[in-house]
């Protein structure tokens, strides 16, 4: 009896595969050194239980992102409409019965399988919705009534994230913004999204300065753009423990292992990591991830000019940017160029929902470059299929007339 051995088959963009892996060695190495003190807050006792867990989540997000990658992304097209209905309905239960830390309702609980972040789905299923209503309505993308099926979605959906995590809500609808501003929405209705955008934040901030009661993360967020401009470098907050963490790695770092300000930063192996990143592996290990972060948005916009549909080009690019600019923000929450938010650094922080979620996204980016890709060598070999069909066409043609011939000679 003959047992057919088990072929796994990449496909897709071979530049991004390697930007995925690389990521991951980097955040194996990374989460290890920073666990010390999460370990001994949480639970006691010895990291490796919890490095465990991370290299068990980064397992099963590789075989997440190797599953969903072989699935023709035209399908998620097709459901895009019933995830928004799940996701509304996802998100108003996380508002109502959600459980958190730090007063931020933003997880569901589910037996037996254990708490996820809801709004990680959402933002997938969110631009593949907008994709899908770029694609299908270019020809009248100008219009009002395009307008308005873009717009109300986003902005509940936005609506609903809002009280527990602004600052997810706020990356969402401005990849949202530029998935429309390249899907050629019409400028006038963009530009009166930007001036309402910023009279509404203005008036937010106010009133919950005023009265942080009104939302649960009021105070949280009145105190964190407070705290960033107006920075007192002598108090104790992990902005500035961050801030000593790269000033103490250099150019060269102090080498894996060797990190002490992740044993005062509380989210070192998650918002804060890309701190710990230069601290052991100095500014060189720091451009190295910002470039393989970099590599993935060219290679995204690569696939994006190379899809011959709209909905392909604008579900890439928008998932693309979508884990790109997550990265940023961390990044620059790290160097203190923007407030403390709390995202995580895509495919290197420790966490689950959101590595498990980022490998979707990225699995569906793979799948749209292995069909184009398919295009493409069914293009180049149409010339030689033609020729090579032509010329059985032609000997068939000489057999034919060779055999009436015969058949002529026998009958004479």
């Amino acid at each position: 009896m003959q047992i057919s051995k088990l072929k796994l088959k990449i496909k897709g963009d071979k530049v991004i595969w390697m930007v995925f892996l690389l990521l991951m060695v980097i955040s194996c190495l990374e989460v290890y050194s920073t666990l010390g003190k999460t370990v001994y807050e949480r639970q006691g006792g010895s990291p490796m239980s919890m490095f465990a867990k991370h290299l068990f989540i980064l397992f099963l997000g590789t075989c997440v992102l190797y599953a969903v990658h072989h699935i023709k992304y035209t399908y998620f097209s097709r459901f895009a409409k019933i995830g928004l209905i799940l996701s509304f309905i996802l998100l108003i239960i996380t508002l109502i019965i959600g459980s958190g830390e730090k007063d931020a309702a933003r997880w569901l609980r589910i037996p037996f399988i254990g708490q996820f972040q809801p709004s990680e789905i959402v933002k997938i299923v969110l631009i593949v919705y907008v994709a899908r209503i770029l694609a299908l309505y270019q020809d009248k993308i100008k219009t009002l009534d395009v307008f308005k099926k873009l717009i109300i979605p986003i902005f509940l959906i936005c609506i609903l994230i809002f009280p527990e995590n602004f600052s997810t809500a706020a990356i969402l609808f401005l990849i949202c913004f530029f998935m429309m501003f390249i899907g050629r929405v019409n400028l006038k209705y963009l530009g009166a999204i930007i001036g309402l955008g910023i009279f509404l934040l203005v008036i937010a901030f106010f009133v919950l300065k005023s009265y942080p009661e009104l939302l649960s993360r009021g105070g949280t967020w009145v105190n964190r753009v407070e705290e960033f401009f107006n920075t007192d470098n002598t108090a104790i907050t992990q902005a500035n423990q961050a801030q000593m963490a790269i000033a103490t790695g250099g150019v060269f770092g102090r080498f894996l292992g060797n990190t002490t300000q992740a044993r005062f930063l509380s989210e070192s192996h998650n918002d804060f990591i890309f701190a710990i990143i230069i601290e052991e592996g100095g500014l060189l290990l720091g451009i190295v991830v910002i470039a393989l972060y970099l590599i993935l948005l060219y290679r995204g916009i690569q696939i994006t000019r190379r899809s011959k549909g709209f909905f392909g080009a604008f579900c890439s690019i928008g998932l693309v940017i979508m884990i790109v600019f997550q990265a940023m923000i961390n990044m620059f929450v790290a160097t203190s160029i923007t407030p403390v938010t709390g995202q995580t650094l895509p495919f290197i922080s420790y966490g689950g929902t959101s590595f498990l979620f980022s490998c979707i996204a990225l699995g569906i980016v793979l799948s749209i470059s292995a069909e184009t890709n398919k295009e493409q060598e069914k293009a180049l070999l149409q010339p030689d299929i033609i020729e090579e069909e032509n010329q059985a066409s032609n000997e068939n043609k000489e057999e034919e007339a060779l055999n009436n011939t015969n058949q002529k000679q026998t009958e004479e």
